[in-house]
């Protein structure tokens, strides 16, 4: 008989156990794939960021901007490109297919976020098209559109008509070698949806503007003057660079790194718990048998490998159920989490860290139970059974 349908014997020899540790595993590893698909959102905001980029906006949460402050802000020394945004969302065709608008200064959108790319050809079609928009290639994709085709966003702000629809050209498809959350923006012309809107006091302002510095080191310098040109206004500012947006929008939902990790620890302690003890059972109500099987020739290594390719099988398929069920989990999570962490995903470098984390923990839960049984004393314990 091989090792492996000893191995298969034992583990099939108590069913209802085997069964609840593989559970156990799966369950802690498809915790551990979705928890690292958020931390991959969190720490993915910063990496897909550039160094260059900054933001300017109210000082007083949810204040707007005048649209005007645009040409002070371009005459700043360092700053090489501005533009700026205001944004709504909405639905395509049903309530649950949202699609958030973001409408921008379309002659400066694509120098400011230079990652976006898209043919010359459609470049032009967009900046020309009054009512022209561009989409991600996963958003259009996602949305069943081509180039070309008129989409009805429903559930904007009110029109001067009445009319909370409103209708946009797509020119384009944009592409980008970033996660998939930054490949679903729908990009429209400012000036279109300015002068649509019915209420006067959302017209001719912005939510913030996004400026391009021209030299990364001079980044503080450009925030505070662009800060200090409306310092003696009605609305003052605040500039700061992408990056330290990013994390102070990220420290509102608190110490998310920690929490994972903790969560993270808490699981792997009560999955190593649960399969350490059902290998020391094994082996325990084992003892005679494995004191025959030393008496009959098999040596302490052998013995020692035996209890080890248990262990294996157990956190070996564990690990591969709990992963592809965590797979599966991120994906169908990822349309809504991709809204908040562009960068929600489940990454191979995780997966190469559950595979890491697995070997370590069959080394745990074989250790103990694997010493004794290559340690045993052959006469006493068959004298013992």
């Amino acid at each position: 008989m091989t090792r492996l349908r000893l191995v298969r014997a034992v583990l099939l020899r108590h069913k209802a156990r085997t069964a609840f540790t593989i559970l156990s595993v799966a369950t802690a590893f498809a915790i551990f794939a979705v928890l690292s698909a958020v931390a991959q959102g969190l720490s993915g905001q910063l990496h897909f960021i550039t160094a260059q980029r900054l933001v300017t906006a109210s000082r007083l949460s949810g204040q707007r901007l005048p649209v005007a402050y645009v040409e002070q802000i371009a005459s700043v020394p360092g700053v090489q490109a501005v533009t700026y945004n205001v944004q709504f969302d909405g639905y395509y065709q049903q309530p649950n297919r949202t699609v958030s608008v973001l409408a921008f200064d379309v002659t400066t959108l694509l120098q400011v976020y230079p990652e976006f790319s898209i043919s010359p050809a459609q470049r032009q079609k967009f900046m020309s098209d009054r009512e022209g928009a561009i989409a991600g290639a996963a958003l259009a994709e996602q949305m069943g559109w081509r180039v070309g085709d008129t989409v009805p966003i429903r559930g904007g702000p009110p029109q001067r008509d009445g009319s909370t629809t409103w209708y946009f050209h797509l020119d384009g498809v944009y592409h980008a070698n970033l996660p998939l959350g930054y490949q679903k923006f729908f990009a429209v012309n400012y000036a279109y949806l300015n002068e649509g809107l019915a209420l006067a006091a959302f017209k001719d302002s912005v939510e913030q503007f996004n400026e391009v510095a021209s030299d990364p080191t001079q980044m503080s310098r450009i925030a505070n003057d662009i800060d200090k040109k409306f310092a003696g206004g009605p609305i003052r500012t605040v500039t700061r660079s992408e990056q330290e947006q990013t994390l102070s929008m990220l420290r509102q939902f608190g110490d998310i790194g920690a929490l994972v990790t903790y969560v993270g620890i808490a699981v792997f302690f009560s999955m190593l718990l649960i399969s350490g003890n059902t290998i020391a059972n094994s082996v325990r109500e084992r003892l005679g048998e494995l004191a025959v099987m030393r008496a009959l020739g098999f040596g302490r290594p052998q013995i020692a490998v035996l209890i080890l390719l248990e262990a294996s099988a157990l956190i070996g398929v564990g690990t591969a159920v709990g992963l592809a069920a965590g797979w599966l989990v991120t994906r169908k999570m990822s349309p809504i989490m991709v809204m908040v962490l562009q960068g929600f995903t489940l990454t191979w470098r995780a997966i190469g860290t559950a595979i890491g984390l697995a070997l370590l923990f069959v080394l745990m839960i074989w250790l103990l139970p694997g010493r004794r049984a290559a340690r045993l004393p052959i006469a006493e314990t068959l004298r013992s059974g």
